[in-house]
């Protein structure tokens, strides 16, 4: 599976942004991006594979 890697790279999002909160001109970006790492991780290993399963399970 592709968990790791997908952890692997949204931490690396993360922690890259977390520099940045200190800066007040990049703050807002930093916290777009921790936010948009966060969910689209989320998405990926927990929304997607829900529902491509409710809709398989539909279809049979």
């Amino acid at each position: 599976m592709r968990t790791r890697p997908i952890i692997l790279t949204s931490g690396a999002v993360v922690i890259g942004s977390v520099i940045m909160l200190f800066d007040p001109i990049f703050q807002g970006l930093a916290i777009s991006m921790i936010w948009g790492g966060v969910l689209s991780t989320v998405l990926t290993l927990v929304v997607v594979p829900l529902v491509y399963y409710i809709a398989e399970k539909k279809s049979t």
